[in-house]
């Protein structure tokens, strides 16, 4: 796909680009044409976030092991466990599609 802009449109477009922290045009066209946004977060947030992924998995394997230990003495409500893995889940998504839509 090619197009075609006026000079000061490309002076415009490398100027928000610079803006938004990037340096690759082609990604940042990209990133615009197909979210119609830029949003840029910082190498600490992305450190932050990897590290609460990590956290998350931890979570998700210790509510795992709940979820068998309850399964086997009858002792904690499966609705319960079955919830908090679901919630889990879906923090995990959430933090990932965040992850996957910003540009550090």
């Amino acid at each position: 796909m090619n197009f075609r802009v006026t000079p000061d449109e490309r002076e415009q477009i490398v100027a928000n680009m610079t803006k938004a922290g990037m340096s690759d045009l082609s990604k940042y066209m990209r990133m615009m044409l197909i979210h119609g946004e830029v949003n840029v977060i910082s190498k600490f947030e992305v450190i932050a976030i990897n590290k609460l992924l990590i956290e998350l998995g931890c979570i998700g394997n210790n509510v795992n092991q709940i979820a068998r230990v309850a399964n086997s003495t009858s002792k904690v409500f499966k609705a319960e466990l079955v919830e908090l893995i679901e919630m889990q889940k879906s923090i995990d998504s959430h933090l990932r599609d965040m992850l996957k839509h910003h540009q550090v």
